[in-house]
């Protein structure tokens, strides 16, 4: 941890002094790339230490948007981030409850299991802070799709088709070719003119030509990428 952070700061340096702007799991990432690590084994430390960053380091932090792009929150109006909130109180109350059932009888095991549910509670709480500061970005050029740390996809402008925002009818989840990039029923639907991969936790890979998303405010969203705006 301690050589992934030195190597995260550095990196940080670099790319300011090169005009480029990377929020802190995209500089984990590339900064393991580099290493000697496998390419997966790499994918897989940069994404739990991604999760360690936004459960310890970012109390105070704003959502990453960096100059000249308009950002859009995905968690206010769908209900997820509710619904990790619900699962990390239900996760402590398991832990404190199951730590006293335990500790009384089997204290080896309570160890093991406090140690392990600790864990689970710092996962679900930084990947619920991840969807928070994360949000999807609309660039001159591009379009940044985050879906918390589960997925990540740099879409061209050019590489978009169409648009449809509102009551989409989006395919079902394991359709070939479509991603559904964020949690909750998607109100965005676009359509790619061709082929792009979008990168997943713990270095899965997905071939995409369409993509469901959910955005708080679709209208803007829409108007955002059209092309008056680019």
């Amino acid at each position: 941890m301690a050589i992934i952070v030195i190597g995260v700061r550095r990196a940080r340096k670099r790319l300011a002094a090169a005009g480029v702007e990377l929020d802190a799991p995209e500089r984990i990432h590339m900064v393991l790339a580099q290493s000697a690590m496998p390419a997966r084994v790499a994918a897989i430390f940069a994404t739990e230490s991604s999760i360690l960053y936004y459960a310890l380091a970012v109390w105070r932090r704003s959502p990453f948007v960096p100059p000249r792009s308009q950002a859009f929150s995905y968690h206010r109006r769908s209900g997820s981030l509710a619904i990790l909130y619900a699962i990390l109180g239900t996760s402590i109350i398991e832990l404190t409850a199951l730590d006293f059932l335990l500790r009384a009888h089997h204290p080896v095991a309570a160890n093991a299991f406090l140690f392990v549910d600790a864990f689970a509670v710092l996962w679900i709480f930084g990947y619920a802070r991840a969807v928070q500061l994360r949000p999807i970005l609309v660039t001159s050029d591009a379009l940044l799709i985050r879906g918390g740390l589960q997925w990540s996809l740099d879409v061209p402008r050019s590489a978009i088709e169409t648009i449809e925002v509102g009551r989409v009818r989006a395919p079902a989840k394991r359709t070939a070719n479509y991603l559904r990039a964020t949690m909750g029923q998607p109100n965005a639907l676009i359509t790619l003119t061709r082929p792009l991969v979008a990168t997943g936790a713990y270095g899965v890979t997905r071939t995409v030509t369409r993509l469901g998303i959910f955005v708080d405010d679709p209208n803007t969203f829409s108007l955002a990428l059209s092309p008056k705006r680019a």
